[in-house]
């Protein structure tokens, strides 16, 4: 698994311990992402995407909680986020907060992507997993936006004391059967099989004052995170930027050199001259995350070797499948049955 797809482990830590299972249960849901209890302690430790989707998924079967990823978000602080965290608490309104976690969600994982945007007098507010989450693991990618959600809601709620009710709230997923608690939390029907996932805001309710506003204090911790995300960067590794560009914007199809160019506002030209420096081309990378994508993907029996070589940008699945036997040596086919 590619080490830019992780988690921290304070998140992992919200819901495992937020099932309210049995210590023997919660022994069981550490083992099947390969830790033990006493690893949830520790701050600093990153667990692998693969290890994410069997902890929820046996936190989902343990627990026997359709409405899991909303109980947990229910009960979530702004703790589990670490600095960011500290930076939101500290932030003088509800938009600063949401702006600051906007910017420093790669602080705290590398498996969500949180953005803003204004609309009129409306604030959307957008949640989405990667999209290889969506494909190993579609029902922990569809808990983990129950989780934001309610997460989000309840945070703001702890930083401002008021309880925020949202216009809309939208899902990527198929319609669940019941949807009373969504209703009870978030005040209004939510809609399914929508082109993203979003809840929405009112603009005026942006400007409500967070109570622990500190600006003194906001300053440093928001200097504490650029620092952090400097280090992480590798301060000018322009193929990392690129390539963390790549994997941000592989959603349903993979991103091509325009695509990323133009989310980098450079020409294609200049993109490729940038990597040609570091003895590197938008080629190499690509073939690169596709091999790592490729390889995560097939780990899952959900999608076919077809859909696999569509998602990553082939037009033919036997182009696919040559370029992962000159990666591995073997088959897709081979590959996935040494897995299972």
């Amino acid at each position: 698994m590619s080490t830019d797809f992780w988690v921290s482990m304070p998140i992992i830590r919200n819901i495992v311990l937020g099932t309210n299972c049995s210590n023997a249960q919660i022994e069981s849901i550490c083992q099947a992402g390969g830790i033990s209890p006493q690893e949830l302690e520790d701050a600093g430790y990153r667990l692998s995407l693969e290890q994410n989707c069997a902890i929820m998924e046996a936190a989902l079967t343990i627990s026997g909680k359709r409405n899991l990823g909303l109980e947990i978000g229910r009960k979530t602080t702004s703790v589990v986020l670490g600095i960011t965290g500290h930076l939101m608490q500290t932030s003088k309104d509800v938009l600063m907060a949401l702006e600051s976690l906007q910017q420093f969600t790669a602080a705290f994982t590398r498996l969500y992507n949180f953005y803003i945007e204004v609309k009129d007098q409306d604030l959307y507010y957008y949640c989405e997993p990667l999209q290889v989450w969506n494909d190993i693991s579609p029902e922990t990618a569809r808990h983990s936006v129950d989780m934001a959600y309610a997460g989000t809601l309840h945070v703001l709620y702890l930083l401002t004391g008021k309880l925020f009710s949202l216009k809309k709230v939208m899902y990527r997923y198929s319609r669940v059967s019941d949807t009373s608690l969504h209703e009870q939390l978030f005040k209004c029907r939510p809609t399914f099989n929508e082109s993203c996932n979003c809840i929405v805001f009112s603009m005026v309710d942006m400007k409500t004052t967070v109570i622990g506003y500190n600006k003194e204090l906001n300053e440093v911790f928001k200097a504490l995170l650029e620092k952090e995300m400097d280090k992480e960067r590798c301060v000018g590794d322009f193929s990392g930027v690129v390539r963390q560009s790549i994997l941000k914007h592989f959603n349903y199809t993979f991103p091509q050199l325009e695509e990323i160019a133009a989310h980098l506002r450079l020409t294609p030209r200049t993109l490729q001259r940038k990597l040609k420096i570091e003895n590197t081309s938008f080629r190499i990378l690509s073939d690169t995350i596709k091999h790592e994508l490729a390889c995560s993907l097939l780990r899952s029996e959900k999608l076919t070797i077809a859909q696999i070589s569509y998602k990553l940008g082939y037009a033919e699945p036997s182009t696919f499948q040559r370029a992962f036997r000159e990666w591995t040596g073997t088959s897709p086919n081979a590959y996935r049955k040494a897995l299972n």
